[in-house]
């Protein structure tokens, strides 16, 4: 027990800002998070250690954001300026462009298709090795580079058609 609080210590920071980006809802991203936990729990003994610890939180995680999109299918609505978590910077000029620019990185990864949402999102934001990635999802880590790189194409493609939009207004 006293190891498994050690893993929620180590990890649910990350595994929560991995879900975050995935559901675009801090409430939700909590209860996942708890969920995978739970889930872990229930699962320790089938633990082999193949793979890194939080390698295997992470393909729980997976695992539950699945069941939760099974059961809630995505409604695409605009993303919440509230739900963000930007930086303080000292001039409002300089709060709102870096406000502006979170939003628009947010709105466009939810636009991605998966598995390069949540590629993106395990390499950029919690940096996870390619390794790992091919881990979580049971692929090479062939895969998981090859998946990035057309997921980080993808997502210049949005980010450049929105910024396209906005010089035509």
């Amino acid at each position: 027990m006293k190891d498994f609080k050690e893993f929620y210590r180590l990890y649910s920071k990350e595994l929560y800002n991995y879900l975050f980006y995935l559901t675009n809802d801090r409430t939700m991203a909590e209860e996942l998070v708890q969920e995978t936990f739970y889930q872990a729990f229930k699962s320790i003994h089938r633990f082999k250690g193949d793979s890194k610890i939080k390698t295997w939180l992470y393909q729980i995680g997976k695992n539950v954001y699945y069941k939760y999109l099974k059961m809630n299918p995505p409604n695409n609505d605009v993303f919440d300026e509230n739900d963000g978590n930007f930086a303080n910077i000292s001039t409002p000029e300089n709060i709102l462009q870096k406000e502006e620019q979170d939003r628009a990185l947010h709105q466009a990864i939810q636009q991605l298709k998966e598995p390069y949402k949540q590629v993106v999102i395990l390499r950029s934001f919690n940096e996870l090795s390619f390794k790992d990635i091919g881990e979580v999802f049971l692929e090479s880590e062939n895969w998981a580079r090859v998946t990035f790189h057309r997921g980080k194409h993808k997502l210049r493609t949005i980010l450049k058609r929105g910024n396209d939009l906005e010089n035509q207004l």
